[in-house]
């Protein structure tokens, strides 16, 4: 398996999925780069996740997919000839679907590296790396580094590299507004992209009163497109509706990161947002659906990163929760109406007073 020397060594990881896996794929290049620092390194994702990894010194170049290329096969291929032209020295494929590993094929490169996810098209790889979802979603993406000829240094670190000119301008955004940004601001999502994935809106109405009650605090309901009319509704719900601020609309997703950096702690849905917040450096909160769990999908929790899911709510281990998958999917709603804004709450308020969050 040879390749170039380090020195001059290109590089190309191929992560084609939305915001989350695209953040916590984030790891495997500055891993990388790690093990390899004078490599130059690309990362190829759709056009809208791209801004988030500007700046980023483990990635030297942020390649793209368009709209347009997705939906044009004459488009795509010619992105594709395009990639084939960096002669780059090892591919790594983080998605294993038709489209990437078409891609990795036609790369040319000597190493091309995928997943075996005991699909076909894992056989067209070169070098194939079981796939360990069982280590959850950060650490199960790592594995893929096994396929590569010597030892790595892994880096775990999930980071977004915001210029402060950039929290600025997001901050004077808040104050515009009504913020005071003397005051604690939590950032609130109440409404996810995958609409099974949505906590019940009257459970978030009671979280987001309770929080502003028992915190001296303001609140920022955050939205994507199409969600503005459903998160404001919520807001025109809460008792304390002169401390919510859910008029604030983020044009990109970088803005939303800087948005961010500027709140004490992220409260909401398994989304891509809360994946952002994290990777912005505060602290999160989330609530997971039944048919989620939170193991696989908060990479490091502790005292900053905490969640809530049918493991808690059930008191099961990961055995039990994989028993009662089925009855998930059949009962979605009844299940998350079971886990009501008082359980939430009582394992919400710990996290908030070791903040020093609530009031004294």
């Amino acid at each position: 398996m040879a390749t170039a020397p380090a020195a001059h060594m290109k590089i190309l990881v191929i992560r084609l999925k939305q915001i989350g896996d695209a953040l916590l794929s984030r790891p495997v290049c500055a891993s990388l780069r790690k093990t390899y620092p004078e490599a130059r390194i690309d990362y190829l994702v759709y056009e809208h996740i791209a801004p988030l990894f500007a700046n980023d010194p483990a990635i030297d170049n942020v390649r793209v997919i368009t709209p347009r290329q997705r939906d044009n096969q004459w488009l795509y291929f010619r992105m594709v000839l395009a990639l084939r032209r960096q002669h780059y020295d090892i591919v790594i494929d983080l998605h294993t679907a038709p489209v990437s590993v078409f891609t990795t094929l036609m790369s040319g490169a000597p190493v091309q590296i995928g997943f075996d996810k005991g699909k076909w098209r894992s056989r067209l790889y070169k070098t194939a790396v079981p796939h360990r979802g069982e280590l959850g979603a950060l650490d199960s993406k790592l594995g893929i580094l096994d396929g590569l000829p010597g030892p790595v240094q892994r880096d775990r670190t999930m980071k977004l590299f915001l210029e402060p000119a950039e929290v600025l301008a997001a901050a004077e955004r808040l104050r515009s507004h009504g913020l005071d940004l003397q005051r604690t601001i939590l950032l609130f999502s109440p409404i996810s992209r995958l609409g099974e994935k949505n906590w019940p809106p009257d459970y978030f109405v009671s979280l987001i009163d309770h929080c502003l009650a028992a915190c001296d605090a303001q609140a920022v309901l955050i939205w994507g497109p199409g969600e503005r009319e459903a998160v404001q509704a919520i807001a025109s719900r809460v008792d304390r509706e002169h401390r919510v601020c859910a008029e604030l609309a983020t044009d990109t997703l970088r803005e939303l990161a800087a948005v961010a950096a500027n709140c004490a702690l992220f409260i909401g849905n398994d989304s891509g947002p809360r994946h952002i917040a994290e990777a912005a450096g505060i602290p999160t909160f989330t609530l997971f659906a039944p048919m989620v769990k939170k193991s696989v999908w908060i990479p490091n929790p502790g005292v900053r990163h905490r969640a809530v899911d049918m493991t808690d709510l059930l008191e099961i281990d990961d055995a039990g929760w994989f028993e009662l998958a089925g009855d998930f999917r059949s009962r979605m709603d009844e299940y998350y109406r079971r886990m009501t804004p008082q359980f939430v709450q009582e394992r919400l308020d710990p996290m908030l007073t070791e903040l020093g969050l609530l009031k004294s």
